[in-house]
């Protein structure tokens, strides 16, 4: 079973993934662009150059004060352990994320009427499988929905 996820991809994240664009293609974003325009891209290049082209524009977007957003699609190959691992809690604690913004674990604890010790352990297994990750503000650990979309590819 496949798992296509559209996800939010941290701002860290995309420097790091433009960087390595970077490298493979040199500093050839330009002429990349130029090739798309002319409708000469080879196919293999097609899917880099419209993630490159993304990802500079919401960098640049972060750049003059706008909200920083990157949402990917991408392949999440999960083993039979870890696909057994989306638990119905689990399942309920995305959901809620996806709705709901807490400011600390204990916090959504205290919603959803669970133990923060459980909790805290579900949503380190969530993070471990890309789903979230749990951000430091201050003294609190505070999760981050990364996955908007979940599709399960079949055959």
């Amino acid at each position: 079973m496949r798992w296509r996820v559209v996800k939010r991809v941290p701002f860290n994240e995309v420097r790091e993934r433009v960087i390595r664009l970077e490298h493979k293609y040199g500093d050839r974003f330009q002429q990349l662009h130029e090739e798309f325009v002319a409708g000469r891209m080879p196919r293999d290049r097609f899917d880099d150059y419209v993630e490159w082209s993304s990802m500079i524009h919401s960098l640049r977007a972060a750049g003059e004060g706008e909200d920083f957003d990157y949402y990917a699609e991408e392949d999440l190959a999960l083993t039979p352990e870890e696909f057994e691992s989306l638990t119905p809690k689990r399942l309920q604690l995305l959901n809620y994320l996806a709705d709901e913004h807490v400011s600390s674990i204990n916090e959504l604890a205290n919603h959803i009427g669970r133990d923060v010790k459980n909790v805290y352990g579900d949503l380190q297994i969530l993070e471990h499988l890309g789903f979230l990750r749990l951000v430091k503000e201050g003294r609190s650990l505070v999760p981050e929905l990364l996955v908007q979309e979940v599709t399960i590819l079949l055959g």
